[in-house]
């Protein structure tokens, strides 16, 4: 029984992708957009919806740009700014751009808590960053202020090529910093993107 079914399915199947099949010739109706369910005709996109415009800063003459995501304060959470800064752009690079803000007064609302006068340097071992500032820059910073600027470093520099994880210390000495969720990392401890990507703005 079973093998004398088989025919029969085959030549259903051949039937059905005969009547889905696009026709080489003859007429079609077109469809009005307004009658197109579910959104289906809406263009797609893969830019996160936390992205702002690419900022560009003032253009000097012979200089290149390469485009980074960085992350600024906005309220309480994080957004992701998809941001053109001077050529290469190394960590070095980015955090400079990170600790100065964005240059365009329109995103005012989007700040960097970062102080100006923060100097560190950026070592990277198999994938890990480590940021190492001369001094206690982070005690300048307003306690519950702290995690936040904290996520726009982590954020930044994991985001970048080859960088999974960040480690903080202070004149070489590893420290220990405050997570998204409020807890705080041992000295020394690695954090990543996903430690903090819950202060991301949805």
């Amino acid at each position: 029984m079973t093998n004398q079914l088989r025919p029969f399915r085959f030549g259903v199947l051949c039937v059905l992708l005969a009547a889905c099949a696009v026709p080489k010739s003859g007429s079609f109706n077109e469809v009005d957009p307004n009658d197109i369910p579910f959104g289906l005709n809406s263009p797609e996109t893969s830019a996160p919806t936390t992205t702002i415009p690419v900022v560009v800063p003032t253009t000097v003459a012979g200089t290149t740009y390469e485009t980074a995501d960085l992350f600024f304060v906005k309220s309480s959470s994080l957004v992701r700014v998809r941001l053109e800064i001077p050529s290469p752009t190394d960590l070095q690079g980015v955090f400079t751009a990170l600790i100065a803000g964005l240059p365009d007064p329109a995103h005012s609302k989007v700040k960097t808590l970062l102080p100006s006068a923060f100097a560190a340097s950026i070592d990277v071992i198999g994938g890990v960053a480590n940021v190492n500032s001369k001094r206690g820059y982070l005690d300048s910073i307003k306690p519950n202020e702290q995690r936040l600027a904290i996520a726009q470093i982590v954020l930044t520099l994991t985001s970048q090529p080859g960088i999974g994880q960040v480690t903080f210390s202070v004149g070489g000495k590893p420290i220990g910093v405050p997570r998204g969720r409020g807890d705080i990392a041992g000295v020394g401890t690695p954090v990543t993107f996903d430690d903090y990507k819950m202060l991301i703005t949805k």
